[in-house]
């Protein structure tokens, strides 16, 4: 009789860990596709994993900055072994090999290689990035679309989908920024409050040709321009000799 009983409570204790790890794991071809970031979250621990809070190296400086300076948001696009993080439909970054194993997503490129839980719940996925500097986690929560084909080509042919960037863009003069930063433009020519980048010019920026002409001091003169952080940048030609003004505009989404 006690083997009985004995077999049957071993029966039901592994169908409920091959129903949790069913529940938690996540296969490769489940990720097949084009997922867009819908919302993220900062949590303490890793509830489905039952991960304890990160034990922190002491040597590591306690951050001034809030995590959420330092975030990226990322939309995915998984094929085969390949992983590509972009923030479409503007700029994709270096592809990523992938693969999946116990419940955590490894990836790795060139430059940087790492891991990080993942969940699929229903169609849902959860990824959870460690804070920088904390002992929490951003909790990403992703959901499946389909996002234009041609558009992701130019994207991962690229990196900067430059046509998508024509349209009007507002010069800064002042911003603060990161942790009691402020900036100032500091040039010593005027420059007009917004500038037009016609698509025309953002297609040739796609095949390296970023020079315009922009009106300073009522005349045209030379700038090479290039699209990071959200900003367009411009450095002023052979015709400046002073310091890096840092100029950048930026538009309204």
């Amino acid at each position: 009789m006690f083997k009985v009983v004995f077999v049957v409570f071993f029966s039901l204790c592994c169908s409920r860990l091959l129903a949790q790890t069913s529940d938690v794991s996540v296969k490769a071809t489940e990720l097949f596709g084009h997922w867009k970031l819908v919302d993220t979250k900062i949590v303490d621990e890793v509830g489905f994993l039952e991960l304890p809070k990160r034990e922190m190296s002491h040597e590591i400086r306690v951050a001034e900055d809030s995590p959420w300076d330092s975030y990226q948001r990322f939309d995915l696009v998984f094929e085969k072994d390949s992983m590509f993080r972009l923030q479409y439909p503007i700029q994709s970054f270096a592809s990523a090999r992938f693969f999946l194993d116990s419940s955590y997503l490894h990836y790795s490129t060139n430059e940087e290689s790492g891991k990080c839980p993942a969940r699929l719940l229903n169609d849902t996925l959860f990824l959870y990035r460690s804070l920088p500097y904390d002992e929490g986690y951003f909790k990403e929560a992703f959901v499946r679309t389909s996002f234009n084909d041609s558009v992701l080509q130019v994207m991962k042919t690229y990196g900067i989908n430059y046509p998508e960037l024509a349209g009007t863009w507002e010069l800064v003069r002042e911003e603060d920024y990161d942790y009691g930063t402020h900036y100032e433009l500091k040039f010593p020519y005027s420059l007009p409050d917004s500038i037009n980048l016609s698509r025309k010019q953002m297609l040739a920026a796609l095949q390296g040709d970023r020079t315009i002409l922009i009106s300073t001091n009522g005349k045209p003169r030379a700038y090479t321009f290039w699209f990071a952080n959200s900003c367009m940048y411009l450095k002023p030609g052979d015709w400046y000799h002073g310091d890096d003004p840092m100029i950048h505009f930026w538009r309204e989404n």
